[in-house]
């Protein structure tokens, strides 16, 4: 009877969505992808994303593809890469030629502006290891990898570094974008873990700040292989924090599977983390799965989805064993507990997929609340049915995850969202092996097997949001602090982007990934959430300079509002009059040693009316 029951209300909460579905609308058998990886941008500046998308294709006339190594050897590889761009009418496809082996299996392609050009460049990983590196976008869509990029040690040598996923954030809270690595290569012979907080030095080099064994054991790195990485502030302290997950590969190694999350204890030049021990709390250690890092509950603490393959301590075997975690934060610390009435908590949904594209949270249904989208092969679907190759779209709500939707999906896939055109729109696609006879049958349109599969948002473009108010700069010598009110409208689930553009070069400090000023103003060129995270106040070191700078909302469905301008920022040495006048914003208040103040303070102050500057003493 209990059984009954239980089958019962998983239907009752499977269609209790409303007539609202996602339905196939495409099949393109070529571009049969497994293990994708890949991400959506806006290469040309248009204000429309394009998508690349690479794996190992699984159709026989893929065939395979010469290559010639760095000696002048020929060597075969059997995956591949591709663009697509909306025409006006369609999406086309480029087959990346010069990059088939670009991003590799489980490849992992991260964006950011890394030289202040506008343009939106990547960090690419994946078990491709010559092609590793940051890719310089020329504001065309063409990419170069950068040949000033490198690796340093410690102590300023350079290194081989290869490692398999990666993400990107301001670790040290100079504003420029850093990257975190896992993983583990074997080039030339030479095994060795990539596990490393690379820092930007500014000059196309990043410099490992963090000790052997931090993301290990405590003596050395792991080799994680079939792993993940995500950077996201987890106790809005306004330091990146970071998430890993994989398996260990390490000879003689005493663990298999791992999941771990790091916070982040930086001050100035100490770049140092602590292990917050999810593993031996509320989460078990898990391997060849996935995780997503978003305010599901909507409460303004980050929470994690995380999800992959379980040792004994959970389930019998190695069968998966999503989880959803709530976060709680108390000062600086955050903690997790895990929330039980998750529709699909426990559930063996296998995506078999671990880069950054295996799972996806999103606002899709256009009502404010972060979405999840969760493919994968089942040993019994969500309703009691037998297993397949099934997608599960898991709308949001104020009670959080509490039910779902049967969608086309897959195992072994990447799950992409494509504009069609349209500024805004999500329409999911995935690539990978799908076998669910309820959308996919032999001898039809929509053939079962390997593909990928396009399909048409059900629901209304989400809304952009609004822009944050007040925004405020104090700055202390090199030191600045900026903070901005949320939108009246703003969930408190929004993150925030900001915009630091240094006035003398006319460039882009901070890696931002929204077009700033004109008529696109705002216009999000990825799908991720903002560099600021969900902070509203944020401290960054700047070096001397004139700047200007601005903050956007970002909400759920990864829209971006227009900028809400900050004014211009006089840092370090702007000790005279002229060097304030030169990066000042009308009716700013600045003391005579350049610091702007948000108010005017006792002592003397320099005050500008109008296009002149006036001393004045406050009593």
């Amino acid at each position: 009877m209990k059984k009954i029951f239980t089958l019962l209300m998983a239907a009752g909460l499977a269609t209790g969505l409303g007539a609202q579905t996602i339905t196939v609308s495409s099949v393109d058998e070529t571009l049969a992808n497994d293990y994708a990886g890949g991400c959506e941008i806006d290469l040309d500046n248009d204000g429309i994303k394009e998508l690349i998308v690479s794996g190992r294709p699984a159709w026989e006339a893929a065939g395979t593809t010469i290559l010639v190594d760095a000696e002048g050897n020929e060597y075969e590889v059997d995956r591949k890469a591709w663009l697509f761009k909306w025409n006006g009418q369609d999406y086309t496809k480029t087959n990346l030629t010069e990059a088939h082996q670009l991003f590799g299996i489980r490849g992992t392609v991260i964006p950011a502006d890394f030289n202040g050009d506008g343009n939106v460049d990547y960090f690419a990983a994946g078990e491709a290891y010559d092609y590793t590196g940051v890719y310089l976008n020329d504001g065309k869509g063409g990419f170069t990898k950068d040949p000033a990029y490198a690796v340093l040690d410690k102590e300023g040598n350079q290194v081989e570094w290869y490692p398999r996923s990666a993400d990107v954030a301001d670790f040290n809270g100079d504003g420029r974008p850093d990257i975190v690595t896992i993983g583990w290569s074997a080039v030339g012979g030479n095994r060795q873990a990539n596990c490393g907080v690379l820092i930007n030095q500014g000059d196309g080099t990043f410099k490992n700040a963090i000790e052997t064994g931090l993301i290990g054991n405590g003596e050395v790195d792991y080799e994680f292989a079939l792993c993940t990485v995500k950077a996201f502030d987890l106790n809005n302290d306004g330091k990146a924090d970071f998430l890993v997950q994989g398996n260990v590969d390490n000879d003689g190694r005493s663990l298999d599977r791992t999941f771990m999350a790091f916070c982040n204890l930086s001050e100035g030049d100490e770049i140092g983390f602590y292990d917050l021990e999810l593993a031996t709390s509320v989460s078990h250690q898990f391997g060849n799965g996935n995780f997503a890092v978003v305010d599901f509950n909507n409460d303004g603490t980050p929470d994690i989805f995380v999800t992959g393959e379980s040792p004994n301590d959970a389930v019998e075997g190695w069968a998966y064993f999503p989880q959803m975690l709530y976060g709680k934060i108390s000062g600086e610390d955050v903690s997790y507990q895990e929330n039980t009435s998750f529709v699909a908590a426990h559930k063996d949904i296998r995506p078999l997929n671990s880069n950054n594209v295996g799972v996806r949270a999103i606002d899709y249904n256009a009502d404010g609340y972060y979405d999840l989208f969760l493919d994968g092969w089942c040993e019994q679907m969500l309703d009691g049915t037998g297993n397949t190759q099934p997608g599960y779209f898991l709308p949001g709500s104020a009670a959080g995850l509490i039910s779902y939707q049967r969608i086309p999906g897959a195992s072994e896939q990447g799950i992409f969202f494509l504009d069609y055109g349209v500024t805004g729109a999500l329409n999911y696609a995935f690539t990978g092996y799908h076998g669910d006879g309820l959308y996919f049958q032999e001898g039809t349109d929509t053939p079962n097997g390997r593909s990928m599969v396009f399909t048409k948002n059900p629901w209304q473009v989400a809304a952009r949001p609004d822009a944050p108010t007040a925004p405020t700069a104090e700055i202390k010598g090199n030191t600045v602090k900026l903070s901005w009110t949320p939108a009246a409208s703003s969930l408190k689930n929004v993150t925030y982007e900001i915009y630091i553009k240094d006035l003398k070069t006319g460039r882009f400090y901070n890696g931002v990934t929204s077009f700033v000023g004109g008529d696109n103003d705002g216009i999000r060129k990825v799908l991720r959430e903002g560099n600021a995270f969900m902070n509203t106040t944020l401290t960054l070191t700047l070096p001397d300079g004139a700047y200007e700078w601005g903050v956007q909302t970002v909400n759920a469905a990864l829209r971006g509002s227009v900028f809400a301008q900050g004014g211009k920022l006089a840092v370090g040495d702007q000790s005279n009059i002229q060097g304030i006048k030169s990066a000042a914003t009308a009716g700013a208040i600045y003391t005579v040693d350049g610091r702007q103040l948000s108010a005017a303070q006792k002592g003397l102050n320099i005050v500008r009316s109008g296009t002149s500057f006036q001393k004045v003493i406050v009593k």
